[in-house]
């Protein structure tokens, strides 16, 4: 397994440290975050990994973020989804390859191939795409190459996904880069440790927040909003001032229509939010529009609306979901997630929660 590259680098006391993680090549998200933290070559940007796959414009994210870096200071770490690399440059199966970017139409692969006019189908001679790939996005695929898998700082440590110790020199890249629910592992660092990778609502028990985490006894800053991997999800910018996470803040962005509260409604006492990683259930009781269920690890029950139901196998389960009603005041703004016909998910602030229908006027347009 390759080790864990680790750059170690001096931040300046003044002016700001702006850490995104998980663009997931969604551009468009990211140019309308930078104008709203108002972005200048002045700050320093630290990209905690996961540039690119996933979103529709990874090919133009990664060069719109390596011109950035010829005239500002851009830091960035590899993520699990940066590695493409080694696909192309490697001696990776073909067919495997193929079976990828048949399977995944947004991967960058794919869109290199379109700008070169190649047609991927299950025909495809990869040799020759791989071939032309190389040829034609040198600069690209070595840019993604040079990326370190640790940053290092004499206050911070930036990795994608999580580190196993603290001494770096036992860590391999992938477990770098792929280290699912890291910050329920108990482990703890005497530098701030900034992550992304597992978006943060996967950490949620009564209900869903999609806004960074600070976690002091661990020393551990979560900040993957789930942009792109969820329907509800955001990309954030944790954002250091002078080099001091005492003067932190965030701020965040999605793509969802808003709405306006026009009456207040108080939060629910006793709810759960249920993520994808502990989501077995069992049917109680179905109605047209949502069915009573009882969530099997914690015995909760809870109505759970019915398209959010699946079979795997011979086990209901359910994608992320919860009971949880927020607590809004009139004249709150919304994000709206999904409407029903009662109720409606929303976001307010990060947090996920429903909000009864006649408490809302839609307005549908999108957050600036």
């Amino acid at each position: 397994m390759m080790k864990a590259v680790v750059k170690k680098i001096i931040f300046p006391n003044k002016g700001r440290i702006i850490c995104i993680s998980d663009i997931h090549g969604n551009i468009d998200l990211l140019k309308r975050l930078l104008i709203k933290i108002n972005y200048t070559s002045n700050d320093v940007m630290v990209i905690v990994g996961d540039l690119i796959e996933k979103g529709p414009k990874s090919l133009e994210t990664l060069r719109y973020i390596i011109e950035l870096s010829r005239t500002s200071t851009i830091y960035a770490v590899s993520g699990n989804c940066d590695t493409i690399w080694e696909d192309i440059k490697s001696d990776v199966d073909d067919s495997l390859l193929l079976k990828y970017m048949l399977a995944r139409q947004s991967c960058i692969l794919n869109q290199m191939c379109e700008e070169l006019e190649i047609k991927v189908s299950p025909e495809a001679d990869m040799s020759y795409i791989r071939e032309k790939i190389l040829l034609s996005f040198s600069e690209e695929l070595s840019w993604l190459e040079s990326l370190p898998h640790i940053i290092e700082s004499d206050k911070l440590i930036f990795a994608h996904a999580g580190l196993n110790s603290s001494d770096f020199s036992e860590l391999n890249a992938w477990s770098v880069m792929k280290n699912d629910a890291f910050m329920e592992k108990g482990i703890s660092f005497s530098k701030y440790l900034i992550v992304g990778h597992w978006p943060v609502v996967n950490y949620g028990k009564r209900y869903a927040s999609c806004n960074p985490i600070i976690n002091v006894e661990q020393r551990i800053i979560s900040i993957d909003g789930g942009n792109v991997i969820k329907s509800d999800g955001q990309l954030n910018a944790f954002i250091i001032c002078d080099n001091d996470i005492e003067a932190a803040y965030f701020e965040s962005i999605d793509e969802l229509p808003v709405g306006v509260i026009a009456e207040d409604q108080s939060s629910s006492r006793d709810s759960i939010f249920i993520s994808w990683n502990d989501n077995k259930v069992e049917v109680l009781e179905e109605k047209e529009e949502f069915t009573l269920c009882r969530h099997k690890s914690s015995e909760h029950k809870l109505w759970i609306k019915n398209t959010k139901l699946f079979r795997d196998k011979d086990e209901m389960r359910c994608y992320d979901c919860t009971d949880y009603f927020l607590s809004v005041s009139k004249g709150d703004i919304i994000a709206i997630i999904e409407r029903g016909s009662k109720q409606t998910l929303v976001k307010k602030s990060g947090v996920i929660g429903w909000v009864l229908n006649e408490k809302i006027n839609v307005r549908g347009v999108i957050n600036t």
